[in-house]
């Protein structure tokens, strides 16, 4: 089922950006976007904040590279542009997070909360995810990639260790959904572009929403394989994970909390 209205969208989303590029069907929007990027350095093209959307993905992009299709009747979208502070670049997680819990909770859901690092939950079950990319080259480029579950929930079965799935459907029952993708797409491009300029905010709306507590026991899988296990002491000002071992207190850049292994 479409739930995309191209032509409301781009109409939508023009306060924040005039490239908006849609297409039926990609491997990746995440795969699209860094290979623009690589084209945009390598031929030194100029770039302003550029939107990328597929309404179909039959190559999904996770984190450690985990692969999925990604069926008609989901969000899944990247912006690229390029990044004049470099300083920032420790903050996107929680930037994108932030802007991404403001846009679902725009669209009706209540209660959604933030998985260390940028995981969006409902009741426990997976909403929505984000992946961040950075290249340097001769400048610095920049991808953000949402994917956020609308009609359709997908079977996370196969995903060791991490949460169920969760939808829009499931959350907020039927309906037509073309109203709350313009909302999620729009509300996610404000929040996050403000916060570029003033990330304090958002720093803050995202530890506020956090689900895990002071002292809960978490096992973290890092991005090289390694296995993790603590209590959760918190996290420092750049958003890493600071977990309590049995011999130190760790502090965690990437990777995943899971639930088994």
């Amino acid at each position: 089922m479409n739930i995309l209205d191209r032509d409301r969208l781009i109409s939508a989303v023009g306060s924040w950006t005039r490239n908006c590029l849609i297409f039926d069907q990609l491997d990746s929007t995440h795969l699209f976007a860094r290979r623009l990027m690589d084209q945009l350095d390598s031929e030194d093209i100029p770039l302003s904040l550029t939107l990328i959307l597929a309404e179909t993905q039959k190559g999904g992009l996770g984190r450690f590279q985990r692969k999925w299709s990604s069926d008609a009747g989901g969000l899944y979208l990247n912006i690229v542009w390029a990044m004049s502070d470099p300083s920032l670049i420790s903050q996107l997680p929680m930037l994108a997070a932030s802007a991404v819990h403001t846009a679902v909770t725009a669209a009706g859901v209540q209660d959604a909360g933030i998985k260390w690092p940028n995981d969006i939950l409902v009741g426990g079950n997976k909403l929505g995810g984000i992946l961040i990319h950075a290249r340097h080259g001769t400048r610095l480029l920049t991808t953000v990639g949402i994917g956020i579950n609308i009609l359709k929930t997908p079977d996370l079965s196969g995903w060791m260790g991490g949460p169920p799935a969760t939808s829009l459907t499931e959350i907020l029952g039927t309906g037509d959904f073309t109203d709350q993708v313009v909302t999620l797409a729009t509300t996610f491009l404000q929040f996050f572009t403000e916060s570029l300029h003033n990330p304090g905010p958002s720093v803050d709306h995202w530890k506020n929403y956090l689900i895990h507590t002071k002292g809960e026991n978490i096992t973290v899988q890092t991005s090289s394989g390694a296995v993790i296990s603590g209590a959760f002491v918190g996290v420092n000002p750049d958003g890493h994970l600071m977990i309590q071992t049995d011999t130190d207190v760790q502090t965690l850049t990437g990777g995943d909390i899971v639930e088994k292994l």
